[in-house]
């Protein structure tokens, strides 16, 4: 009876937890003003107008604390609420896409 009791609250703690996660990524994508801030927090941090998305990508990460793939979901709704812009796709020059600040 008590194993049952234990496995149960255990179950309990895992569906908590998986909702816990579901609900803070999905607020993620809906808080615009907390995306702004934190993108500024970030261009601030580098002291300069345009950053590499790789450290855009690791700002996101540390700062949000997600995974690499919603910090590119995130990016993408920061382009489509034009809170950034790409400066550059010379993959020649710098081998990777340049984001500057759009606010």
């Amino acid at each position: 009876m008590k194993a049952v009791l234990i496995v149960g609250i255990v179950f309990l703690i895992g569906i908590g937890l998986v909702l816990y996660k579901f609900h803070h990524r999905l607020s993620l994508h809906n808080n615009v003003e907390q995306l702004k801030a934190t993108i500024d927090l970030i261009f601030n941090e580098a002291e300069k107008p345009v950053i590499s998305q790789n450290r855009l990508i690791k700002g996101l990460k540390q700062h949000l604390e997600v995974n690499e793939k919603t910090a590119l979901k995130l990016i993408g709704k920061a382009r489509h609420e034009n809170l950034i812009e790409i400066e550059s796709l010379d993959f020649k020059k710098f081998g990777k896409i340049q984001f500057k600040k759009a606010f």
